[in-house]
């Protein structure tokens, strides 16, 4: 059985410095289940390794804005291979996946609440608010 379950792994190993891409599944991470999965990238941008840890998981340098754990195992990492005749083809010009709340803006007033009712999930109030020093317009 193990012959026939070694086919289909892969042995990867990573030095540090290595570049990898990371595998992020939205039903492990909250700041990604607000998105469709079919609109989440398979695997975020290259990062570098910091060092191994046990036999088969790897550290990565992650930014803060992703707010993960950054031990990942090799299965969710990926060799990231630069296009050496253009640099910028491998960069995505979509906005990044996970977006952290971030509080920025001041609330002026909420012009409207409503309470969705779904049968078999609690009750969500939504409220549609106005910011300050941006029209009412761009209410949110």
């Amino acid at each position: 059985m193990k012959k026939w379950a070694d086919k289909k792994r892969r042995h990867t190993e990573y030095k540090v410095g290595d570049m990898v891409l990371v595998k992020l599944l939205p039903q492990q991470f909250k700041s990604l289940r607000p998105v469709h999965k079919g609109l989440v990238r398979r695997y975020e941008e290259p990062f570098p390794i910091l060092g191994k840890v046990g036999k088969v998981s790897y550290k990565v340098e992650l930014p803060p804005r992703l707010k993960i754990h950054p031990v990942f195992h090799v299965s969710y990492l990926k060799p990231y291979h630069e296009d050496k005749d253009d640099p910028s083809r491998g960069l995505s010009k979509r906005a990044p996946t996970a977006v952290v709340t971030s509080y920025d803006k001041e609330v002026e007033h909420i012009i409207a609440d409503r309470i969705i009712r779904r049968r078999g999930v609690p009750p969500a109030t939504e409220y549609l608010v106005k910011w300050k020093g941006l029209p009412e317009s761009e209410a949110s």
